[in-house]
């Protein structure tokens, strides 16, 4: 039989996958997927994967959670790799499925004890004791046909779940044809196409001076799904958030979309959806308007409602709803155009001040030191790709640098930095956070932030395989010493935010009282050992929970500032 590109990509991914197994210490390809589909299209850094991924045994079918505490959301995944090719055409098995289904009842239920000995899944467990949830969904993410044939079941569970609960679940479904439309953006192979029927499309408002032309009309939901079905998992814009599962919004969409008496009104009750593509090519005589290097960037919620109502078999014929289209090719106006289109809608925290002029000019400054500030997620590719010369930079992305930045200089709101990163962006806050930036203090933050970064692989890497030595060598201690005071270090899982504040104040603390000169390697040293310290003395024994605990924070900031000599490191 000859060979697909699904074969040739698995051959493509394996390659990919091996590095990172390699670079992390993985003892599977399924984790290390994990952290590709979580780093490449999650948008995770490695942090935040190493923070999400359930390692180990006793993972009661649950690869990874990330908890999403200002939108009150919970996501856990579940990832299949097949070890040959030979087995794309294969599904999860039900066996699978139902594992972690239950490892999500066992995870959010408080009656159900959980008896393993998976310190992260229990820490999480743990967390959500306290933390208010009011959205659940599980992703299925599998390099072959995903589930199929036992769907039924899965709703069979979340209808029970809606039961019992009064809460709903979405499932998500992300099977080898999604991974590979993922793979083809990213190895920009798929300036996505799509051709639109439609019942009415003339051409709108046209700026030709700013060369902009739109189209506006509209089309019936069922050939509006046809059209982007292949791309569902990359059609959006990469700064508008995913689609907000469970929302009362959602919901209403749904209802009318599936009704048998309103159906016919939906075009009445909803704002549509609106395309930006860089061409668009109309058919007035087939009804059908083509759309070269299209995103759909408002509608996001009402196109998914549709999508998987379709994929139910739920979707009513009568339903028709308004599409706008926006051909355009300037960088700069399609950015404004997505943010005011988003005003009232989910979009990344950062993007509404991405056209502040203190983060353009933040952006021009650093520009001039080597570093290419993304203001909007593929920026520098993008300009790249459109032959605006931008040069070889260390291109760094908007939302992380504020991270940074604010863990490191801003006491104050340094355990936001960590607990709730969104919450930097209000819009009173951050007018106060953006007073004192600069392109040095950005850069001071980064390096360090990227030092404490390695030395959090060279623990974790510790923690897979008890041989790895890095870690040991770099605090100054025996591997015997290390391995039988193992666990006295679990802050340090998700500890990279504390542990930045924690070297920014040891460095002010020794220049104010003359000790300076420090190197950045013994600073990161001692705020280890200063940390640990403070949290095998503190009452919290969730490591996740402490570690960004704003008291906590306040605690370790409170004993450098006392200090009037520099920090003696305790290796007992």
């Amino acid at each position: 039989m000859a060979l697909t590109k699904y074969d040739s990509y698995y051959s493509k991914i394996s390659e990919q996958l091996n590095t990172i197994m390699t670079d992390n210490e993985y003892k599977t390809q399924s984790l290390a997927f994990a952290h590709w589909y979580l780093s490449k299209y999650q948008k995770l850094d490695d942090q935040q994967i190493s923070e999400a991924l359930i390692d180990g045994a006793d993972d009661v079918g649950i690869d990874a959670i990330v908890i999403d505490e200002s939108a009150e959301a919970l996501t856990i995944f579940q990832f299949k790799f097949p070890a040959k090719k030979e087995t794309i055409l294969r599904e999860i098995v039900q066996g699978d499925i139902l594992k972690t289904w239950n490892g999500f009842e066992t995870l959010i239920d408080n009656d159900i004890k959980y008896e393993g000995t998976n310190t992260r899944f229990a820490e999480f467990k743990n967390q959500l004791e306290d933390t208010l949830i009011t959205q659940f969904k599980i992703v299925f993410v599998s390099y072959n046909k995903g589930v199929v044939a036992n769907r039924s079941t899965i709703e069979r569970l979340v209808d029970r779940f809606r039961r019992d609960s009064g809460s709903n679940v979405d499932i998500v479904y992300h099977d080898v044809y999604a991974i590979a439309n993922i793979y083809e953006r990213l190895n920009r192979k798929n300036n996505i196409r799509i051709s639109l029927k439609y019942k009415q499309m003339p051409s709108s408002y046209n700026v030709e001076a700013r060369g902009i032309n739109s189209f506006v009309g509209f089309v019936s939901a069922v050939d509006l799904v046809d059209a982007i079905s292949p791309y569902i998992a990359t059609i959006f814009d990469e700064n508008i958030r995913l689609y907000e599962y469970g929302s009362k919004v959602n919901e209403g969409i749904n209802r009318t979309a599936t009704s048998s008496d309103q159906a016919d009104m939906f075009y009445f009750y909803n704002n549509g959806v609106v395309f930006i593509c860089d061409k668009g090519a109309n058919s007035p005589a087939s009804n059908e308007i083509v759309l070269e290097g299209a995103s759909v960037v408002n509608g996001c919620q009402t196109l998914n409602v549709l999508y998987n109502a379709k994929q139910k078999g739920k979707l009513k014929s009568e339903v028709c709803l308004p599409v706008r289209i926006i051909e355009i090719l300037d960088y700069s106006e399609r950015m404004k155009i997505t943010e005011f289109l988003n005003s009232q809608t989910q979009i990344k925290a950062s993007y509404f001040v991405s056209n502040h002029p203190i983060i353009r000019d933040l952006q021009d400054k650093l520009l001039e030191k080597g570093y290419f500030l993304e203001r909007q997620i593929n920026e520098y590719q993008f300009k790249k790709d459109k032959g605006i010369e931008v040069g070889d930079k260390d291109v760094i992305q908007l939302e992380s640098t504020i991270q940074y930045f604010v863990g490191y200089w801003d006491n104050r709101n340094a355990s936001n930095a960590k607990r709730e990163k969104n919450s930097l962006f209000d819009k009173v806050k951050i007018e106060d956070l953006l007073s004192t930036i600069n392109e040095d203090k950005v850069i001071e933050a980064l390096t360090v932030y990227r030092r404490i970064s390695e030395v959090l692989t060279y623990y974790r890497k510790m923690r897979r395989n008890n041989t790895k030595t890095e870690f040991s060598a770099f605090i100054g201690v025996t591997q015997e010493w290390l391995i039988d005071k193992n666990d006295s270090f679990r802050f340090m899982n998700t500890g990279d935010i504390i542990l930045l504040n924690c070297v920014s104040n040891l460095r002010r603390q020794y220049n104010k009282i003359g000790v300076n000169g420090v190197p950045l390697d013994e600073l990161i040293v001692e705020a280890v050992f200063l940390i640990r310290d403070l949290a095998n003395k503190d009452d919290e024994t969730n490591m996740a929970t402490l570690t960004k605990s704003a008291a906590f924070f306040e605690r370790v900031q409170r004993s450098i500032i006392s200090l009037e000599e520099r920090y003696v490191i305790n290796r007992e």
